[in-house]
């Protein structure tokens, strides 16, 4: 009774608030949408949407469709992407999602050598935040996700951890130390190592929200909350914004690796030890595919060759100099 085209109706509907704009998304006219939600409305006995002084809404037997049509939907997605790919219908081609300083520091060698021993394999890379790069994994938006997840060896982690799926495969490709960074004038930069407990009344730097919930969940079990006076997610600019003096932050290994930081930075670990674990994302059926397990192997076998984090400690007495540089 209920089909696929109807949860597409149904959820363009939604996104859209119009029939005519349901139309547009679905490639039909607005009288065969007009026609087809009259016989799923007959076939179900309610009403599914409900005219409004400007378009529709959908009722509560629309919603209760909606919410099947949000799990059906992806995973149809998923299930054709997965498929296409089985049968090479894409020529090769593997689409990562990546954050960026995974992409910056960690994608190039592991690219350039997939390059070298599979010529016959493109990249597609995008630039997203771990959670949504999973959720282009799950919707069959991308074969490779490249995401991270903070944790501790002494505080419980207040964040909620990612969802791993059954049908997926995770591989760990690197940890990292994560950094205190601020400017050679501050008070602490001196010290070997510093407690976060001491910059209960410092002024803070934060990044993406994934780095700025780590910052707040690191912050909190030393017992305040930070006071974020600057947010960027762009690193370069976070740690000029550091060595200016204008606030400290957090930055993790792969941030360093990156780029030079700037000449007025300093570089400290935190007594509190934290951790952001790197790691590389595919499906169980994804993983059939040539090229993609191997790409995954690349990143993993690049990711624990990279500078261990006594190496990144060591080059930070040079500031002004490359922080570290990939082996």
């Amino acid at each position: 009774m209920i089909e696929v085209k109807h949860l597409r109706l149904i959820a363009a509907i939604d996104k859209y608030g119009t029939l005519s704009g349901a139309a547009r998304e679905l490639g039909l006219s607005q009288p065969a949408i007009t026609q087809q939600m009259q016989r799923l409305e007959k076939e179900l006995g309610t009403p599914l949407v409900t005219k409004q002084s400007r378009g529709v809404s959908l009722t509560s037997a629309g919603r209760v469709l909606l919410r099947h049509a949000g799990q059906v939907l992806p995973s149809l997605s998923r299930a054709e992407s997965e498929i296409a790919a089985i049968a090479g219908l894409r020529g090769g081609e593997i689409r990562i999602s990546a954050f960026a300083s995974g992409a910056a520091a960690l994608l190039p060698r592991a690219l350039a050598r997939m390059a070298d021993e599979h010529p016959g394999i493109s990249f597609r890379l995008g630039e997203a935040e771990t959670e949504e790069s999973l959720d282009l994994l799950r919707k069959g938006d991308c074969e490779i996700a490249l995401v991270y997840e903070y944790h501790s060896e002494n505080m419980t982690l207040r964040r909620p951890e990612l969802r791993h799926d059954p049908d997926e495969i995770w591989q760990t490709a690197l940890e990292e130390h994560i950094w205190l960074a601020m400017p050679r004038s501050h008070p602490l930069a001196v010290e070997a190592e510093v407690d976060v407990s001491e910059l209960r009344g410092a002024r803070w730097i934060s990044g993406c929200p994934s780095c700025q919930g780590n910052l707040v969940d690191v912050c909190s079990v030393a017992g305040f909350q930070p006071d974020i006076t600057y947010e960027t997610d762009d690193y370069i600019a976070l740690q000029g914004l550091a060595a200016a003096g204008l606030g400290v932050a957090l930055l993790p290994d792969l941030m360093l690796m990156a780029t030079r930081h700037d000449a007025g930075l300093v570089l400290k670990p935190l007594l509190q030890k934290r951790f952001r674990r790197v790691s590389v994302v595919t499906t169980k059926a994804l993983a059939s595919v040539p090229g993609v397990l191997q790409t995954m192997q690349a990143i993993v076998e690049v990711g624990q060759g990279l500078p261990l984090p006594e190496a990144v400690e060591e080059s930070v007495a040079e500031v002004g100099e490359p922080v570290a540089e990939l082996a």
